[in-house]
Order: structure tokens, then sequence, then C-alpha cells
């Protein structure tokens, strides 16, 4: 099973990245994904999945450790 999905970046409306995993978060109410794309922390992109495209915003990835966050 391939869970890859194709990123693409509004501005050039072009494949620019991949998802290489994703969940839905209980705690955030909300999907969250791990990608690999060029730098754009805090721009839009749009994921299709499933043949829909639903939008996104690109931010720096956050760990928990114990209860606190880890750069």
């Amino acid at each position: 099973m391939n869970c890859r999905y194709v990123l693409l970046m509004r501005r050039a409306n072009q494949h620019e990245g991949i998802i290489t995993s994703g969940t839905f978060s209980p705690t955030l109410g909300y999907s969250i994904a791990l990608a690999r794309v060029p730098e754009g922390i805090g721009e839009t992109a749009i994921v299709q999945i499933r043949n829909r495209e639903m939008p996104v915003k690109v931010t720096k990835p956050v760990f928990v450790r114990n209860g606190k966050a880890v750069a």
C-alpha cells in the first residue's frame, strides 16, 4: 500500500513535495502529516487525497517527549 500523496504548492501550481506519512490527531481534532517540501514554512499548499484537493499550511514539525516540545 502506497500512502504517499502529492503536495502542490499553490504559488507555482506544480508538484513540489511529497507526503511521507499522515494520520488524524484526536488531540488537535484534525489531520496532520509529515512531508518533504522545499523551504516554505507558513505558506499554503494543496494536497490531493482520494481525488479531492485539501488546503494545508506548511509548518515546522513539533515533536513532544515527556510532555514537552522537542526542537
